[in-house]
C-alpha cells in the first residue's frame, strides 16, 4: 500500500519538525511523483490535511506495525531523534519503531538525523544494538558522526548531508505583508529576530537576552521580532522576556507555516536564536545568525555551517554577547554574501537525503 513510512517528532505544534516533514515530502515527490507516504504522527487528521499523505496515530503500535507490513521503506527523521535529553522514553520510542520496522522487512533509513548525546550506559547498548540493523544514516552536521562512532555503530552506510529544511522556499512578499500587518509589525528601521525557548538558567539568561535586545535598539535603532516556533511555550517565553525590556518589542502571536515563517524571517537583518530551527532557516536565507547553545546539536551545526555562537545560555555574558552582536553587526553585509555562497552547497546536500531514500526504496 505504501513506498514509506515517515516517523520523526511531527503533530506537536513544533515549527522546525513541520519544516522538516513538509520538506522531506516535497523532496520525494519532486524525485517520485506518484510516491505513497504515510506519516506517523500525534494529529493525524491536521497531518494527512496538512501535506496530501496518509497519517496514523503514533501511539498506536498495533496500527503502525499493521501499517508496516503494507510499506516498503521506514524513513526515521530528520530531526534529533536518537538522544536521551529529552527524555528517555523518547528514545525508546524512535528505536522500537525502527526495531519493528526491521522486523516487519522493511529497509530503514534515518534520514538527515542529529544524533546525540545519549547519555545512559544501558540506553548507549541498545541505540548501538539497533541503530547498526539500519541499510543507510544520513546526518544533518559532521558533529553526530562522532557520536555514531563513540556508540560503535559501524555497519550502515553513513553519508553527511544536511537539515531538509535547508531546502524550502519563503512564501511570497505580499503575503508576508499581510501577516506583518496583522501582528502589528514596523518595518521602518533595522528588525532583530529572537528565537528562545525555556532551558536550565533561564532566571539568569532571559535577563541578558531582554538586556540585548535593548542593546540593539539603544546602539543600532533595531527593533526586536520574537519569534516563538514552538507552541505555546515560545510564545510565553518571548512574553515573559518582554516584561524584563526597557523597550517593548514586536512578538508574533500566531503559528505560521514554514514558508510564511521563512517569509518573516528573510526580513530580519540579524537572528539571535536558540531554536535550531530559527538559526537553520536564518542560514538558508543569508541573514546573519549568533547561536545560543542549550544543546550540542546547536552547537553542532554552528560549526558545520561556520557560524558564531554567543555561547552556553547556562553561563551567557550579557558583555561578550553585546561584543559578538557589534561584530556580527559590522560585518553582516559580508556574512550574508558567504552564507548564499555556502547555502548553494547546503541546498544540494540536503536534496540529497531524498536522492538516497528513492535509491534504497529502488533496491
Amino acid at each position: 500500500m505504501y513506498d514509506i513510512m515517515i516517523s520523526g517528532y511531527y503533530g506537536f505544534r513544533n515549527s522546525g519538525d513541520d519544516a522538516i516533514l513538509e520538506a522531506i515530502i516535497d523532496n520525494l515527490r519532486n524525485i517520485k511523483d506518484d510516491i505513497r507516504i504515510v506519516v506517523l504522527s500525534k494529529t493525524p487528521k491536521a497531518t494527512a490535511a496538512n501535506y496530501g499523505v496518509d497519517s496514523i496515530d503514533r501511539f498506536n503500535l498495533f496500527k503502525v506495525i499493521e501499517t508496516m507490513r503494507k510499506t516498503k521503506l521506514f524513513l526515521n527523521g530528520g530531526g534529533n531523534l536518537i538522544q536521551d535529553v529529552t527524555s528517555t522514553r523518547s528514545l525508546i520510542y524512535y528505536l522500537t519503531t525502527i526495531f519493528l520496522a526491521r522486523l516487519s522487512g522493511l529497509k530503514v533509513m534515518l534520514y538527515a538525523n542529529g544524533i546525540g548525546p545519549v547519555a545512559g550506559h544501558i540506553n548507549r547498548y541498545f541505540t548501538s544494538k539497533i541503530i547498526n540493523l539500519v541499510d543507510v544514516i544520513t546526518l544533518r552536521e559532521e558533529a553526530s558522526g562522532l557520536e555514531l562512532k563513540a556508540l560503535h555503530i559501524t555497519k550502515p552506510e553513513i553519508i553527511v548531508t544536511a537539515d531538509p529544511a535547508l531546502g524550502l522556499e519563503p512564501a511570497s512578499p505580499g503575503e508576508i505583508e499581510h501577516i506583518f500587518a496583522k501582528e502589528g509589525i514596523i518595518t521602518d528601521c533595522p528588525l532583530i529576530g529572537f528565537s528562545i525557548r525555556k532551558w536550565e538558567g533561564y532566571e539568569d539568561y532571559s535577563r541578558i537576552i531582554a538586556q540585548a535586545a535593548d542593546y540593539l535598539e539603544e546602539k543600532y535603532n533595531a527593533k526586536s521580532l520574537f519569534i516563538p516556533l514552538h507552541f505555546p511555550t515560545d510564545l510565553s517565553v518571548a512574553e515573559d522576556i518582554a516584561t524584563k525590556m526597557k523597550r517593548t518589542p514586536f512578538i508574533l502571536k500566531n503559528m505560521y507555516s514554514a514558508d510564511n515563517t521563512l517569509g518573516i524571517m528573510k526580513k530580519l537583518d540579524m537572528v539571535l536564536g536558540m531554536r535550531l530551527h530559527a538559526l537553520i532557516y536564518s542560514v538558508s536565507l543569508a541573514v546573519p545568525v549568533i547561536g545560543l547553545i542549550y544543546d550540542p546539536k546547536v552547537q553542532g551545526f554552528l560549526e558545520y555551517v561556520e557560524q558564531p555562537s554567543g555561547g552556553n545560555v547556562e553561563n551567557l555574558n550579557l558583555e561578550s554577547l553585546k561584543g559578538l552582536i557589534d561584530e556580527v553587526w559590522s560585518n553582516k553585509a559580508e556574512i550574508s554574501l558567504q552564507l548564499k555562497e555556502r547555502n548553494k552547497l547546503l541546498k544540494q546536500k540536503a536534496y540529497e537525503n531524498a536522492e538516497i531514500a528513492i535509491k534504497l526504496l529502488k533496491k
